[in-house]
């Protein structure tokens, strides 16, 4: 059997990578890590490994604490389940740790026990922000590589990104809906998290892409395409795949809904408005509600 395809989704940010992880996670024809974002090609720095091998530790604990809660209840098939989850941890922990010189490791966690698989994955977003250095060495560690990113309506993508970031700052005292409008006037008006934007930045992140990664490796599809049969089918047949019913509901992870207030929407849709003309004159005819969002802008 040949060499599984090895596939990064590299984003963008909120527009619909934990969707893509369930599908392919329930494919037959996939074999997907417990751990749906590695961050191993964004971690060489020590500052950057440091963060995540503490987010990972953390993640290791709680789930030892749920397979104890879950022994004590008798509940085997959880303890199973969180074995396996437990396992693949300590192994990607001990890749992130040991000797990156050749990637070795970080492939021999992704591909153990998925040897008879059509394809594997690391869907990790902030891969998009890596330099051209990076992806070349991530396309050159298998010669099945594949690289996806998924776009999605700039304006929806950057207010659920600005939704997530406010679920996550805020404190106990203060109000969800107003902290996410907050953070966006800070963006509108000061210039501030500036990080919400580049990975949305779709041009920029599409040229380079483009640029580094040969043609027939690369999808760029719009998140609201994925949703549809169509759409899977499309990602399918780039994969090499066999076209399964896709569970056709909006994106995973979305958050509570929280209403932009009207004052802002027409300086966001400003903000974004080139790279919907950029969008539409490179990638293809635009989903509707692209069109719908673009008209407004």
């Amino acid at each position: 059997m040949p060499d599984p395809t090895l596939l990064y989704c590299v984003g963008a940010t909120k527009a619909g990578t934990s969707w893509l992880y369930r599908y392919l996670h329930d494919h037959p024809e996939c074999g997907m890590p417990a751990v749906k974002e590695a961050h191993y090609w964004d971690t060489f720095e020590a500052q950057a490994l440091e963060k995540q091998l503490v987010a990972y530790r953390v993640r290791l604990r709680e789930m030892r604490a749920q397979k104890h809660d879950a022994a004590e209840a008798g509940r085997g098939w959880q303890v199973d389940n969180l074995n396996r989850r437990i396992a693949q941890m300590k192994a990607l922990l001990a890749a992130l740790e040991g000797d990156r010189s050749d990637d070795a490791a970080y492939l021999g966690w992704l591909m153990d026990g998925r040897a008879d698989s059509r394809v594997v994955a690391d869907i990790t977003p902030n891969y998009a922000t890596l330099p051209d250095e990076i992806l070349t060495r991530m396309l050159n560690v298998s010669p099945t590589t594949k690289f996806i990113y998924l776009i999605r309506d700039p304006l929806d993508r950057l207010w659920s990104h600005i939704r997530m970031q406010a679920r996550r700052q805020r404190q106990e005292h203060e109000v969800y809906e107003k902290k996410s409008n907050n953070i966006l006037y800070r963006i509108l008006n000061r210039g501030q998290e500036t990080h919400i934007l580049e990975r949305g930045d779709y041009p920029k992140i599409i040229r380079k892409l483009r640029r580094v990664i040969p043609e027939g490796r690369l999808l760029v599809q719009f998140a609201e395409d994925l949703f549809t049969q169509e759409g899977a089918a499309k990602l399918c047949a780039f994969l090499g795949i066999t076209p399964v019913i896709a569970n056709v509901k909006l994106p995973a992870n979305e958050g509570p809904e929280v209403v932009m207030l009207d004052k802002l929407r027409p300086r966001a849709l400003g903000l974004l408005n080139e790279h919907y003309e950029w969008a539409a004159r490179n990638i293809g005819p635009l989903p509707q509600r692209w069109q719908d969002n673009r008209a407004r802008a």
